[in-house]
């Protein structure tokens, strides 16, 4: 066949990417295949051909609504016939669909996992011909995939009892042990692999080292001005995302927020407004982005790291979708490594948690309950929290001791009247309730109550208030907790088989996964090599030359020799050793650089041989300097997790005893800054004035003269030379140690906030 006249008729597109018609010619050959495609990389044309040249309908599995609608809309824009059917759609037009499904109308019909539990989906596949079936996002199967999905692991067992349908699985992310358990997990038999590559060498990556709260928040202002928009920022939570969009806001920039907790129809319009352009920013958890298509994302930022290599790489891979350069900055702090082992900690509830909350239900008595996450959590002390009582309840609901009946689609009435409802609209509704709940009431699904009355929801629901305003009826309303089913009130524990130590295996193989995503943060190599040596990838290279260590390594000190690098690394590991692993990075620094603190001469660190060896460095420039040896493996850190200590290493013993190497980029000579007369000409008025209000409020706090603090000279060549760091800044007339340690700080954040809100001006 002629595939290529194929692809110009129905996406007019006059050529293949890399790895493309050879998985679509084995599909059309009836083969089983699994697809391992970087984002951009074309995945969803591999089953979207074939399912408009074979007979039949395609079914596509997907486990987003957003990502079916997207899919779907750019389908029909070019006139093929192709539907969804999800939780948004209402129940008349999923009939519809069911018939157009039957009646061979469809060629591509994409439905979520869950749609797999429905005796009447499966009723209307069976009567149906299905030419084969694509699982989008197949490393949800993978029982060591990172985003852990139940009804995706229960795939494989369903489709082989239904029909042996032939099966394409395609993913943008997949270890090698993730692709053999996707393989087993589906029982695919003489199964084709294809894995096109990893690399995207439009993305230039980087890692931005901030320790702080603050830091991060202006390293995050000053990234989003320097690049382009369109950009996503990823946060780990949902605090996170509204703290930063408020921060953001405030900066006059165009942003909006998006987690799970906003409702359906606001994340809908947040969406759809980043996607045409009216939004350049937005902040999301890992909720925003599978499957979005907008080809032109300039940045992708992580102002929170997330808890796997496979979902870093997901969430990078939707910049420079286009082809052109754009910038992934990872903001890098350990405190986010700590949010991401307590939601690991969280998604694996302890056996105790497990057993406590089952006997408390059994305990009531009923078959039907009505119970929140929040009042189990804060009934029962194994269970940590609301969110880990909902894990525990869906276990239980696998194990099938209970039903979850989400409230939000359940309603509780009697028919009570005896009078005649005032309209056909309002009889159909009575006759439908007397049907279902008799004399006794009963709680029923609103798709089920829409089905048998054959109306649209939010008539349905209308009517059903009038009734009971009539008298017709006794309607109960949703409530504000969970629906629970026990289907087997009778069963013991032990009789559930939940297996816990494969989820103490899979919560091992997490914390794997996330002290992967520490080590590149801290990797000293090229980034790029560290993510395709992480996939397997064999173009992996020890240097893509325009990642964020790559371009250090070329910054090399003017005048530098490699015997003035050997000795820095020497004199810091020199000092880590002598000060026996009892304090922190940051006093190691203070005592390299020969800080005159109380706390040193106290300490006897003055003492030491390697007190002062890098005086010739800020103490700023000296922390670089150590986090550039920490990302090389040269420290182990010790003690309290928010404040621990340093030692060396295996490696950096090593390295110290010259049995092994590293390297560093030292800092630039600083140039000097202008000459009094140039400053008096040419400064900033507005900043001038600021650092001026600042003085001031000094002198107020302290009681000194103005010009105790800094002279209007020292103000001026702040004004006009807008240091940017600390070390800068000890480069201005006036500043010294002592006036740096007292208000260096400040004064800095007076500058770095006029130059972030000048260049947003601009």
């Amino acid at each position: 066949m002629e595939l290529l006249s194929e692809l110009k008729r129905y996406f007019d597109i006059s050529s293949f990417r890399s790895g493309q018609e050879e998985v679509v010619r084995t599909v059309l050959e009836g083969r089983d295949a699994l697809v391992v495609m970087p984002t951009g990389g074309g995945k969803s044309l591999c089953y979207q051909l074939p399912a408009l040249i074979r007979k039949g309908t395609a079914l596509v599995i997907s486990p987003l609504i957003a990502l079916m609608k997207d899919q779907v809309d750019v389908l029909q824009k070019r006139g093929i016939a192709a539907s969804l059917i999800n939780s948004t759609i209402p129940w008349t037009e999923q009939r519809q669909v069911f018939k157009r499904l039957e009646a061979g109308d469809l060629k591509l019909l994409y439905v979520a996992p869950e749609r797999f539990r429905q005796k009447e989906f499966l009723h209307t596949l069976s009567r149906s011909v299905i030419s084969f079936v694509a699982i989008d996002e197949a490393h949800c199967i993978s029982q060591w995939g990172h985003d852990f999905r139940p009804d995706y692991m229960r795939l494989g067992s369903v489709l082989k009892r239904i029909g042996q349908y032939q099966i394409l699985g395609a993913t943008a992310t997949a270890t090698e042990s993730v692709i053999s358990d996707i393989i087993s997990s589906l029982h695919l038999t003489n199964c084709r692999q294809f894995v096109t590559g990893f690399y995207r060498n439009n993305l230039q990556l980087r890692v931005l080292h901030r320790a702080t709260k603050k830091e991060k928040q202006d390293a995050l202002i000053s990234v989003l001005a320097e690049e382009k928009l369109p950009a996503i920022v990823y946060c780990a939570t949902r605090k996170s995302v509204d703290e930063v969009v408020t921060l953001l806001k405030d900066q006059g920039l165009p942003v909006s927020g998006y987690h799970a907790g906003m409702d359906d129809k606001t994340r809908n319009v947040v969406q759809e407004r980043f996607m045409a352009g009216h939004t350049g920013i937005i902040v999301a958890t890992n909720a925003f982005g599978m499957g979005i298509d907008k080809l032109n994302i300039r940045q992708v930022i992580h102002y929170q790291f997330p808890s796997s290599i496979e979902s870093y790489y997901q969430e990078i891979g939707r910049a420079g979708r286009d082809g052109k350069k754009s910038m992934c900055s990872l903001l890098f702090s350990m405190g986010d490594n700590y949010i991401q082992e307590f939601f690991i900690d969280m998604n694996y509830p302890s056996q105790e948690a497990v057993l406590d909350v089952f006997e408390f239900l059994k305990s009531d008595g009923r078959d039907y309950l009505t119970v929140g996450n929040n009042e189990i959590s804060e009934t029962i002390d194994s269970v940590r929290s609301a969110g880990q009582a909902g894990i525990v309840i869906k276990m239980l609901e696998r194990s099938g001791f209970l039903e979850r009946l989400y409230s939000g689609r359940r309603l509780c009435f009697i028919a009570a009247g005896t009078e005649k409802p005032r309209g056909p609209v309002q009889k159909k509704i009575f006759d439908a309730v007397t049907k279902i709940a008799g004399s006794k009431g009963k709680k029923v699904s609103i798709d089920a109550l829409s089905a048998i009355a054959d109306l649209e929801k939010s008539a349905l629901l209308r009517g059903l208030k009038l009734l009971s305003a009539d008298g017709l009826i006794k309607y109960i309303p949703p409530t504000a907790g969970r629906d629970l089913k026990i289907v087997r009130p009778q069963a013991t524990f032990e009789e559930l088989e939940i297996d816990f130590e494969l989820l103490e295996k899979r919560k091992r193989n997490d914390l794997e996964k996330l002290k992967e995503v520490v080590a590149y943060g801290y990797f000293g190599g090229c980034m790029w090599d560290f993510l395709l040596s992480y996939f397997g990838d064999d173009s992996a290279t020890d240097q893509c030359g325009f990642c964020g260590n790559c371009i250090q390594r070329k910054l090399k000190r003017t005048g530098t020799n490699k015997k003035e690098e050997e000795t820095t690394i020497l004199k810091i590991l020199s000092c880590v050793a002598r000060m026996q692993g009892r304090f922190g990075r940051a006093r190691v620094a203070q005592v390299l650089a020969g800080a005159s603190r109380k706390w040193i001469t106290s300490q006897g660190m003055n003492q030491l041989s390697t007190y002062g060896l890098l005086s010739n460095f800020t103490q700023e420039e000296v922390l670089d300097l150590m986090n550039q040896l920490d990302r090389q493996g040269c420290f182990v850190l010790q003690g309290d997790r928010l404040y621990p200590t340093i030692d060396l290493s295996k490696k950096g013993i090593e390295v110290m005893k010259k049995e092994d190497k590293s390297f560093l980029n030292l800092p630039e000579i600083k140039k000097p800054v202008r000459t009094t007369v140039e400053i008096a000409t040419d400064f900033s008025p507005e900043l001038y004035e600021l650092l001026r209000q600042k003085r001031e409020k000094f002198g107020t706090s302290t009681g000194l003269p103005l010009f105790m603090i800094v002279s209007n000279r020292t103000l001026k060549e702040m004004a006009a030379a807008a240091p940017k760091s600390m070390a800068e800044l000890l480069q201005v007339h006036g500043i010294g140690p002592a006036k740096m340690e007292k208000y260096g700080q400040e004064f800095l954040d007076v500058i770095l906030e006029y130059c972030t809100n000048s260049k947003i001006r601009k």
